[in-house]
């Protein structure tokens, strides 16, 4: 279970925001710019008095006076939680916020401009909108490792599908829809934190150049074991991969791509079909996703016209993964004896995830 949003106190949610330096306002330049900083606030909130640190980028915003702020943040010890954080800039003043289930954090600060990290305040409220408290804060650009936790890896040194590859093959797979290209997402930060946890570390959803180090070590040994074998090409729209040494057996027939374990009971198919159109697709979803005799342990996730989803049915698990497209339906379908799992249960996840699809899909 994510620990992402688990706080000791609603006042600990309030001593976890504040952002800056690095800044640069969208007047100085049109570039994202780094924010790191160690944020605390100088008077207690509810009783604490927390640290944490702000991981985030200053993008171009509307007009040439403002900017716009994502990315993540996290308490430091003995504090526990972290999540993403948002918000906007006008010239050097932000307004940034960040939403808990125990409340809400509001933040306005000098965190944009060449001279950020400079001075601002916190407002902790409830569910309700009712003031908790507030504070004065102070914050210190980020420049070295960070005691008890670790240094933080360079900025875009690991983008979204790498980590969540990286992620998957260390045994954290991150949420279904997940794998956009582009900039680390909350997604991938809380699948972070949970592996973090796993190994003892501060479950703090930060990318350190150790952690990075060790998941990617971890990521290299596991496809070696497996025999991971690249399949597709981005060329033509998907690429995906499969484990050749659990599933030595292949075959292709038209559109088709099918790989077997030694004995055939474990299957993996791969095809791309011609593309359904809006109301075909639904029923493809409504079809897979329906109660069936046989059929147990169902979950499924869909985003417009891509599904996941695994169960188990007469004795044997099932993972599949559609991506309906203009140019076809890429399918990816993976089945073994729910007896073999100790086996093939980290593959579950894996092949559907593996499998990547581009708005522009050409035949097998």
């Amino acid at each position: 279970m994510s620990i992402i949003r688990n706080w000791l106190s609603v006042a600990s949610v309030a001593a976890i925001l504040a952002a800056g330096q690095s800044g640069g306002a969208a007047a100085e330049s049109a570039s994202p710019r780094t924010l790191r900083v160690v944020g605390e606030a100088l008077t207690p909130i509810m009783g604490v008095q927390p640290r944490f640190v702000i991981d985030a980028q200053v993008l171009p915003g509307e007009g040439a006076f403002r900017s716009e702020v994502e990315g993540w943040f996290s308490a430091l010890a003995p504090i526990r939680g972290a999540d993403e954080i948002r918000g906007a800039c006008v010239e050097i003043r932000c307004a940034l916020y960040a939403n808990f289930d125990q409340g809400k954090i509001e933040i306005s600060a000098d965190l944009a401009g060449s001279g950020a990290p400079g001075g601002g305040r916190m407002v902790l409220t409830d569910g309700e909108g009712k003031t908790l408290g507030e504070t004065a804060l102070r914050f210190t650009s980020l420049t070295g490792p960070i005691p008890g936790v670790g240094e933080l890896a360079a900025p875009g040194v690991v983008g979204a599908i790498e980590l969540a590859d990286l992620l998957m093959w260390n045994g954290a797979p991150a949420a279904f829809g997940s794998t956009e290209d582009g900039p680390v997402s909350w997604l991938q930060r809380q699948a972070l934190a949970d592996w973090q946890s796993d190994q003892g570390r501060p479950a703090t959803g930060l990318i350190l150049k150790e952690d990075l180090a060790v998941l990617r070590a971890g990521a290299q040994a596991a496809k070696a074991r497996a025999g991971w074998t690249a399949l597709g090409d981005p060329a033509r729209g998907w690429t995906a991969g499969y484990p050749a040494t659990l599933l030595p057996r292949s075959e292709r027939k038209g559109q088709v791509q099918r790989f077997a374990s030694a004995d055939g009971a474990s299957v993996l198919e791969i095809a791309v079909d011609p593309s359904l159109s809006d109301t075909a697709f639904n029923a493809l979803v409504e079809q897979l996703s329906v109660e069936r005799p046989g059929v147990s342990n169902r979950n499924y996730t869909r985003v417009n016209n891509d599904m996941e989803i695994t169960y188990e049915e007469n004795g044997r698990e099932i993972s599949a993964a559609y991506h309906n497209r203009e140019g076809g339906l890429v399918r990816l379908e993976f089945s073994y004896p729910s007896a073999r799992a100790a086996e093939m249960a980290a593959f579950k996840a894996i092949l559907p995830r593996s499998l990547l699809v581009s708005d522009e899909i050409a035949p097998l």
